[in-house]
């Protein structure tokens, strides 16, 4: 079995890495499992472009060739019999694939058969003469997640190995200090073997009273921080015991220099690879390097990235919001919430992805009318 999330394809699309992405899905495909669990965020985008989506179907379809041994035992709710095909893929979907209201790029490729998506439901399976019970939750808001867990209210299913699949903050395991964070371990179910979670971008494994937490990690790195450099990406296989597998990546250092000597030292010290390494370097002092110089001297050594540590507040904000990889979805939901306090975000939402000028219209002068 194959335990795995955030994929992100489409990251870094029309640039270098454009391709990074999708060499997770080469690697998995020549692994001799029966089953693969994903745990939200297989695409960067709530509406990924058709390049992208095929790429995934043409993934997921390549899994409908292959044989397993995996037979239904039960489901919460009906599955399409071609789901079950080959190696079943069953997943939950991400912040990044949400849509409230509104179909997602997950749901489309359950209804075509190719996955099975859970959220708040559970699908019972025998696997090499076993019982693996995997419960699913997709992504909701932050500052429902607590609540909406409280009333699903998972249960082992007895006698089988129960896994239960989220995509949430869960304090102290937090994708960003700015998000809302409601979900601590503590409030987490008991009795699961394992819970798996998504969302955040560098492995973990941790013990818990009645089983074990498991963080697989993003499959690339797009946070470009200095705990992702830290981190080899990989995923996690469960037969008789648990493993972690790194996986082949493009190398990623993470350097904090102060000097156009410390600066030029470096980056000569970095060899040449096939495949160009991403190199990020924090410059403390600006003042007297010329970046571009830089930048065209090593560009032979990679793809280099420079953040300068003294930024405009222009420019914290917009790293800001490209560190969180909020959609303009998500940051005007944000702006909405924190500074007009609207209720009915979602609809409103909705409304105006739909062009619904008068529902616009309706909702905020609701919204006005009580304050």
């Amino acid at each position: 079995m194959i335990i795995t999330a955030d994929f992100h394809l489409g990251y870094g699309y029309n640039t270098k890495r454009e391709k990074d992405c999708y060499s997770i899905l080469d690697e998995i495909l020549q692994e001799e499992e029966n089953l693969i669990l994903f745990a939200g965020d297989m695409f960067d985008s709530r509406i990924p472009r058709l390049e992208i989506l095929s790429e995934a179907m043409g993934f997921l379809t390549k899994l409908k060739d292959k044989e397993s041994n995996v037979k239904l035992i039960e489901c919460d709710k009906k599955v399409n019999r071609r789901t079950l095909q080959g190696i079943p893929f069953i997943s939950i979907y991400g912040n990044h694939e949400r849509r409230p209201n509104l179909i997602n790029p997950i749901q489309t490729l359950e209804r075509a058969g190719l996955l099975i998506n859970l959220h708040c439901e559970k699908i019972v399976l025998e696997v090499d003469g076993k019982k693996i019970a995997v419960h699913g939750m997709s992504h909701v808001p932050d500052k429902y997640s607590k609540d909406v867990l409280k009333e699903w209210n998972p249960k082992p299913v007895e006698g089988a190995t129960n896994i239960l699949l989220m995509h949430q903050n869960i304090d102290p395991f937090i994708y960003s200090p700015f998000e809302d964070v409601n979900l601590k371990v503590s409030d987490l179910p008991v009795g699961f073997d394992y819970i798996v979670n998504g969302h955040i971008h560098w492995k973990n494994e941790v013990d818990l009273d009645s089983g074990k937490l498991l963080i697989p990690g993003s499959t690339i790195p797009t946070q470009l921080n200095k705990k992702e450099s830290q981190v080899r990406k990989g995923y996690f296989l469960l037969n008789e015991k648990l493993k972690f597998k790194e996986i082949k990546q493009r190398s990623f250092y993470y350097k904090t220099l102060e000097s156009k000597e410390e600066l030029e030292k470096f980056l000569e010290s970095v060899e040449k690879e096939e495949i160009k390494p991403i190199i990020k370097i924090k410059i403390k002092n600006t003042s007297t390097i010329d970046l571009n110089i830089i930048e065209k001297k090593f560009k032979d050594r990679g793809i280099l990235i420079f953040q300068r540590e003294v930024e405009k507040k222009f420019e914290k904000q917009k790293s800001e919001i490209l560190n969180k990889q909020l959609s303009a979805e998500e940051y005007g939901q944000k702006l909405l919430r924190d500074k007009m306090k609207l209720e009915n975000l979602d609809d409103l939402t909705n409304s105006i992805l739909e062009d619904d000028f008068s529902g616009i219209e309706k909702i905020l002068r609701e919204n006005f009318e009580k304050k």
